[in-house]
């Protein structure tokens, strides 16, 4: 099997066991597709686009019904001189779509793990400082979706309580408020309910001022 990155990705078309997979295009059809004319980014860490890079593989991998290469490996048997051509084919496609960095770690599934742990240590050690409460929250958001993107996400409880611990300390009175909330907070209501407090601080820091 070429990779397993891709296959998580793919599961919602193979429960459904009356769709009849379409035939995979032969090897002399897929030897000659420019993958870089249909996945039009390159998988890139600090840019976290690994949704956008999987979405486009996974259309292209549909589109010449090459699905299979990615969601299961045949008996030893069926991996004829056809197949593996295909499957070293597609191996050369991740190649070719990703940036120097992740080609030299070999960023892809059984790297995932390590990736997500890294990650988590970059949430947890975020801090507001003197940044607005939309910058803050957008930069915790974009930590999240990219541990959620390599499978490990954040549960909804544990995004809200990482918000609150690295706050700025002039919003220490607002902590109890959010937590004490009989219907949790999500990470969206405390974020809009923070800006609000922020936007009446600076109010009345503008009327004490004169």
């Amino acid at each position: 099997m070429a990779f397993d990155a891709l296959s998580s990705g793919s599961s919602s078309s193979d429960d459904d066991s009356s769709v009849i997979a379409p035939q995979p295009a032969p090897a002399s059809v897929v030897q000659r597709i420019n993958i870089r004319q249909h996945v039009l980014v390159l998988l890139d860490l600090p840019s976290g686009n690994y949704g956008q890079w999987c979405c486009l593989f996974q259309s292209v991998l549909g589109k010449f019904g090459l699905d299979d290469f990615v969601c299961s490996m045949p008996p030893i048997a069926e991996c004829t001189a056809e197949w593996r051509q295909i499957d070293q084919t597609l191996v050369n496609w991740i190649y070719t779509t990703v940036n120097k960095s992740v080609f030299d770690i070999g960023l892809f599934l059984d790297n995932e793990l390590h990736r997500a742990v890294y990650l988590e240590a970059e949430l947890r050690s975020t801090i507001q400082g003197d940044s607005t409460i939309d910058e803050y929250c957008t930069s915790l958001k974009r930590t999240a979706d990219k541990i959620r993107d390599i499978g490990q996400p954040i549960s909804k409880s544990s995004q809200v309580l990482n918000l609150l611990h690295r706050l700025n300390p002039k919003y220490r009175h607002v902590k109890p408020v959010i937590t004490s909330k009989r219907l949790p907070h999500t990470f969206q209501s405390a974020r809009s309910f923070l800006a609000l407090e922020e936007l009446q601080m600076a109010h009345e820091d503008k009327l004490e001022a004169g």
